[in-house]
């Protein structure tokens, strides 16, 4: 059964750090914890987030392509070819997870200092809702539209603009893709418990 959560942002010192300092790698230690602490409380974590919450937390505001590097390939890439972090990539997105962690979905905060938009929310947690839409619901076909209008309330957007709809039609390929939600004869569609 896939759990509702509160989302909850990761809070960590900020420190203040040059840009060229943090790439002389004097902070990869510093670094390594970092990441596993936002993944701790944030996975699942887009790696473009998860690098954002990163960076703004040594006081840099833009990543460039030598930090991008740096970040991406000398960093993450490593931890998860260690093992120390677990990794997927889904319709684009690079997702980073908790290990041996439960399927669940968490809906935009009402706090703007919390706030993920869609295009930050990783394609993985987009199909819990999905699921989850179709766990608690007495109705067990829906139209594309239905499952989009439920799908916009439970992440607790209250327009459906373009993102919102990107992310949304993502899970939903993905979702088909998987046999987690399949056309009926009628063509609309339903869940596949199996």
């Amino acid at each position: 059964m896939i759990e509702k959560r509160a989302y909850e942002k990761m809070n960590l010192e900020v420190l203040d750090v040059k840009s060229d300092d943090y790439l002389k790698g004097d902070y990869e230690n510093e670094t390594k914890e970092r990441i596993l602490a936002i993944i701790d409380k944030e996975a699942p974590i887009t790696e473009e987030l998860l690098c954002k919450r990163l960076l703004n937390s040594f006081s840099i505001q833009r990543m460039g392509s030598a930090l991008d590097f740096y970040l991406r390939s000398s960093i993450l890439l490593n931890m998860a070819v260690q093992g120390l972090t677990e990794r997927e990539e889904m319709q684009g997105q690079i997702i980073y997870h908790k290990q041996g962690d439960s399927y669940y979905f968490r809906p935009t905060p009402d706090n703007p200092e919390e706030i993920r938009y869609s295009y930050q929310i990783p394609v993985t947690e987009a199909i819990c809702c999905l699921k989850y839409i179709f766990e608690t619901s007495d109705k067990a076909n829906y139209s594309k539209k239905q499952l989009l209008d439920c799908f916009s309330h439970e992440m607790g957007y209250l327009r459906k603009g373009a993102q919102v709809t990107a992310l949304f039609n993502k899970a939903f390929a993905e979702a088909k893709k998987r046999g987690v939600i399949i056309t009926k004869s009628s063509g609309k569609f339903s869940f596949n418990a199996k």
